[in-house]
């Protein structure tokens, strides 16, 4: 789809030629421009990036626009299984403030998407739970998800809050045992009913049955419910909303507010469940991350597009006074062409890898939800792999290049990068926060790594495309969108018979558990990492194959992000023996040729890697940016002139 216009008069490329027309077929679906889209923008209207002494103005108007957001939002059940509507959410919100996307998340994705996924049809008929999934729906009640606990690293391996089953009451009562079990979550706000997905272990009859989700009320207008203890509101900087503890102390829950799934307990106490052990309990409870994992990749794309292009545009127009080259725009410079260029080419990547994760998630869904990749998947270091191995690593690679892209555009844009209102620094810090939100990345790559280097399969050589012919150097192959991909590929198989070889070496020397892992945990970091490039390296090879050579711009975008990448891997891509040191010095100088190439295309980057600019207005984007910084802010009579 051609990006629509973002309103604002286009500025030529500095030292450049006129940009020869590179119109062919479209990148891929952008989530920001599509009717869904039209009807979310609309209905938040425009979002201005609040100053920090706004806070708790900040969290009453992120519940309003909540509320805004569930007017135009089809029903849970149709919302949830729908990846255009969820991407289009998911985009508009983390564009228009991280901290609205981290309260969508929250309610739409995890707390009504454990109802749906776990409530069956009689409860949902129950008037008791009816009555607080339409409040949830309407956006009256605020709802959150409670799975981190503050103790133990925050391991959702280890949860200790339980929920014992009363079989004289037919109720559950949740404890909180200690401190360390307190629920960490975005629940401060007073005012406004909230009710909580609580995940918590099942005991029946003194016996755990694993982690199940509970759906119990925190508060209404003015009280906090019996049994529930919320304590005062502190905040995090990355993604400022108001935050609190949440301790439980014999909260009672009717029987149909436990998510049960397939599982219940019968007339004489006993709990059945026909679907797995307690570990299984787990990765179901959990699997309600997939949709989050689908389209978490959206948003961050979107966020990294929107911090590339306000970097690009800024650098065209903001000009140089050294003795070098005085006003010279900074953009004439190598090293920044090679920075947000590069951002541009990372953010275009991130782009095609988002509809990848997309994709996969609808296409899992129509097969019926859990593959047997993750039914077979034994946790090491978290669960999160062993929900969806290839969606959580989608996340885990998109998460981290947005973070990439966004700190590197706010560093390239001086202390304008800095400013909430111009909100390239927001948008950094939703990356960093979601590293560890929804499944830490680094947990999710430790798992990736263990699994790929115990399997008996290597997967990298089937996907990835055969090596280039010996003697091929990487300055003749870097400008070919497929180089990467192929490189990567190798450079994982390398990296697992490298890491199964320390292994097996361990294993003979008697070595298990911790003792044989921990020396090489840093190894299954890098192959998790490693995969999930090549997996975000296949999309991307994939989007310009299909545009049949009828796309320079996104094939020289791609080009750039490969040898980017590459780039920044040399040390592992030269020690692995994938790329001979020569090789590995030539990327410099394909770097700086493709930038060169990309020069004459830089009002079309803009334009297709542009947000609506009614979802994510910013001055720093403004061919006079003093001018358009002035206008944003509010003065004294006639202090804006």
């Amino acid at each position: 789809m051609t990006p629509a216009s973002t309103g604002r008069p286009t500025p030529s490329a500095p030292s450049a030629p006129s940009a020869p027309s590179a119109t062919g077929s479209p990148p891929p679906a952008d989530p920001l421009r599509t009717p869904q889209a039209r009807l979310l923008a609309d209905a938040l209207g425009p979002v201005r990036p609040p100053a920090p002494t706004e806070r708790t103005s900040r969290n009453h108007l992120t519940h309003q626009q909540l509320g805004r957001l569930a007017a135009v939002l089809p029903p849970a059940r149709e919302l949830l299984h729908d990846g255009d509507w969820l991407a289009a959410l998911s985009s508009c919100a983390a564009l228009a403030d991280p901290a609205l996307y981290m309260t969508v998340v929250n309610h739409h994705v995890l707390c009504l998407g454990s109802v749906v996924a776990s409530a069956g049809p009689r409860q949902l008929r129950a008037a008791d739970l009816a009555r607080v999934v339409d409040e949830l729906e309407r956006g009256h009640r605020k709802g959150v998800f409670l799975v981190t606990e503050i103790g133990d690293a925050n391991s959702h391996l280890a949860l200790r809050t339980t929920a014992e089953f009363d079989p004289a009451a037919g109720e559950f009562v949740l404890r909180t045992p200690d401190r360390g079990a307190a629920k960490f979550s975005s629940v401060g706000v007073p005012g406004r009913p909230q009710s909580a997905v609580v995940c918590a272990r099942l005991v029946v009859d003194g016996t755990c049955y694993g982690v199940h989700p509970f759906l119990a009320d925190l508060c209404d207008e003015r009280h906090t419910a019996p049994g529930v203890t919320v304590s005062g509101a502190f905040g995090v900087e990355t993604l400022p909303l108001e935050y609190a503890l949440v301790r439980f102390d014999g909260a009672r829950l009717p029987y149909d507010r436990w998510l049960r799934g397939t599982a219940r307990i019968d007339g004489e106490g006993v709990f059945h469940d026909p679907h797995g052990d307690a570990g299984r309990a787990l990765r179901r409870t959990l699997d309600v991350g997939r949709p989050l994992w689908a389209t978490v990749p959206s948003a961050a794309a979107a966020t990294a597009r929107a911090s590339a292009v306000a970097a690009l545009r800024h650098s065209r127009h903001r000009r140089s006074h050294g003795r070098l080259a005085p006003g010279a725009p900074v953009l004439a410079y190598s090293t920044q062409q090679r920075s947000v260029l590069g951002a541009s080419a990372e953010a275009f990547a991130l782009s095609c890898a988002a509809g990848s994760a997309l994709d996969l998630w609808q296409r899992s869904q129509d097969a019926g939800g859990e593959t047997e990749e993750s039914a077979a998947a034994e946790t090491a270091f978290s669960p999160w792999a062993a929900v969806d191995r290839r969606l959580s690593a989608f996340k885990a690679f998109a998460v981290d290049g947005a973070a990439r892209v966004s700190a590197e555009c706010r560093r390239r844009c001086g202390v304008a990068g800095h400013l909430a209102v111009n909100r390239v620094s927001g948008y950094a810090g939703f990356a960093e926060a979601f590293g560890a939100a929804g499944g830490d990345n680094r947990l999710i790559l430790l798992d990736i790594g263990r699994a790929l280097a115990d399997e008996d399969t290597d997967e990298a050589a089937h996907a990835a495309a055969p090596p280039a012919p010996e003697g091929t150097s990487a300055a003749a192959g870097t400008d070919d969108p497929h180089w990467w991909p192929r490189t990567v590929g190798v450079l994982e198989r390398r990296l697992t018979a490298r890491l199964r070889a320390a292994l097996d070496e361990g294993r003979r020397r008697g070595l298990d558990g911790m003792d044989l892992w921990n020396p090489l945990l840093e190894r299954a970091r890098q192959l998790g990492e490693v995969h999930t490039l090549r997996l975000a390296a296949r999309s991307v090879a994939d989007a310009v194959t299909a545009a049949h050579g009828h796309d320079p711009v996104g094939r020289a975008l791609a080009a750039l992000y490969g040898t980017t990448q590459a780039l920044r891997l040399s040390g592992p891509l030269q020690w692995a023996g994938v790329l001979s040191g020569e090789s590995a010095a030539s990327l410099e100088s394909a770097a700086d040729r493709q930038c060169a190439e990309l020069a004459p295309y830089l009002d079309e980057i803009a334009a297709r890697l542009a947000p609506p600019e009614d979802l994510a207005p910013t001055p720093l984007a403004a061919p006079d940016y003093a001018a358009a910084l002035h206008s944003a802010l509010s003065w004294p009579d006639g202090g804006d002139s």
